[in-house]
């Protein structure tokens, strides 16, 4: 009988070793770079038109947004209505510093800003001990008071009448490729976490907190960490609204409505995946747009009823769809000769 491989021979990957698959696999990970590198491209193979770039910009931040968003509802299963409030101050603060006397460079104001909006959502600290819709009411309380509290700040927030940043054609132009590079960090992000021992710690303490803690898992910890990295990409992606728009007042940062889109994009693409807040993103772009367009008195409430109809007939959104679609194509296909279905 030959000996077992010794530890030496099995971490040096001898004959019979099992390497650890990689964190991301290759098969993964090429389709991801070659369509990051084809939307670069994009508007410099196609001469697209101002309205077509500028939908593409808003269609990237939203993606960071809801992204950063599902780190908390669809990662950790705590459910926040309160995410305008880092999306507003990571705005206020990066367009403060680029309205200085002598202004702070817009890449170091974003950065800056959402990392103001990250300590921010430490304030909600104490929330974490509540679990499911007692969370989700605390945050609405939270972002409510934040457009309260940043309204009345005049000195901070110019009160009802906003903050106006100089009006640069130019970087509105290069925020396509800002904004396109931070979505790409953050689907990246978004992948390894999943992927990684802290995804596996955090979908622990969504299953269950009290028993995550029993096997060892600092649940409080956690809890903090993706609460502040959450509103660090919402914050960033504040700032680089506030540049993109040129002009940013308190009632549409830090809106309620702000809040329910982040929450209603991961719906749409389905919460707790990767590529679903990615599609949902898109969907609530261009559906935001026509909305805005043909009932901008009723969008919210329309809003409401996709959630509801999501949420009833398909809890996955895209995701949960697409699934059943292939898992009806499979059905359907014919077995080979010879191969016996399995029941």
């Amino acid at each position: 009988m030959s000996p077992l491989p010794s530890s030496a021979s099995r971490s040096s990957g001898g004959p019979g070793t099992s390497r650890p698959a990689p964190v991301v696999p290759l098969w993964s990970a090429v389709p991801f770079v070659l369509v990051v590198v084809s939307l670069a491209a994009l508007p410099l193979a196609i001469r697209l038109s101002p309205y077509e770039r500028n939908l593409c910009t808003l269609a990237f931040l939203m993606v960071s947004g809801a992204l950063a968003w599902n780190w908390m509802g669809g990662y950790l299963g705590q459910v926040s209505f309160g995410h305008a409030a880092m999306f507003g101050l990571g705005g206020f603060v990066a367009a403060r510093l680029m309205l200085q006397a002598t202004p702070t460079p817009a890449p170091l104001a974003w950065l800056l800003g959402g990392l103001a909006a990250g300590l921010f959502s430490l304030g909600a600290h104490p929330m974490l001990r509540l679990r499911g819709p007692y969370f989700s009411i605390a945050t609405i309380g939270v972002g409510e008071a934040s457009r309260l509290l940043f309204t009345y700040w005049e000195e901070f927030t110019g009160g009802a009448s906003g903050l106006s940043l100089p009006i640069d054609i130019g970087m509105k132009a290069r925020l396509y490729w800002w904004s396109l590079g931070l979505a790409a960090l953050v689907v990246a992000a978004s992948f390894l976490i999943r992927r990684s021992t802290l995804g596996l710690q955090l979908l622990a303490i969504k299953a269950d907190v009290d028993a995550a803690a029993d096997v060892g898992v600092n649940a409080t910890f956690y809890q903090d960490l993706v609460m502040v990295l959450s509103g660090t990409v919402v914050g960033v992606s504040g700032g680089l609204w506030a540049s993109f728009f040129a002009f940013i007042e308190p009632n549409d940062m830090f809106g309620f409505d702000r809040s329910i889109g982040f929450v209603l994009m991961s719906v749409i693409g389905g919460v707790g995946t990767v590529l679903g807040p990615v599609l949902g993103a898109v969907v609530f772009v261009l559906l935001r747009q026509f909305l805005l367009a043909s009932y901008p008195q009723l969008y919210l409430g329309l809003y409401g009823l996709l959630l509801i109809l999501i949420i009833l007939f398909e809890p996955l959104g895209l995701s949960g769809l697409w699934l059943r679609l292939a898992r009806s194509v499979r059905r359907r296909r014919p077995a080979a000769p010879g191969v016996v279905p399995s029941p």
